[in-house]
């Protein structure tokens, strides 16, 4: 696994387990155990999801302008969010 804290951010992680399982996020922000992830879908960057760091894989490509997405217009900025991730994921 790659662990880092605060550095994670912007990075695509896999969530290992829960009903989620499988699912590809970007991490938008960490705080102590936990890191907040969105997709863009249902986890929006204005509403990210609280994950414990133990729960995800976080893996060593980044999504290039991440600080942008964050502070940009909200739809335009979780539709590439989540092309980004659609992208990630066809990669494998």
């Amino acid at each position: 696994m790659f662990s880092r804290d605060e550095d994670s951010v912007g990075y695509f992680a896999i969530s290992k387990c829960g009903h989620d399982a499988g699912e590809g996020y970007v991490i938008v922000s960490a705080a102590g155990n936990s890191y907040m992830v969105a997709n863009g879908k249902n986890r929006t960057i204005q509403n990210p999801k609280k994950k414990n760091r133990m729960h995800l894989f976080v893996t060593k490509q980044a999504v290039p302008d991440i600080e942008l997405l964050v502070k940009g217009e909200p739809v335009s900025s979780n539709l590439r969010l989540a092309g980004y991730i659609k992208n990630f994921k066809g990669s494998k």
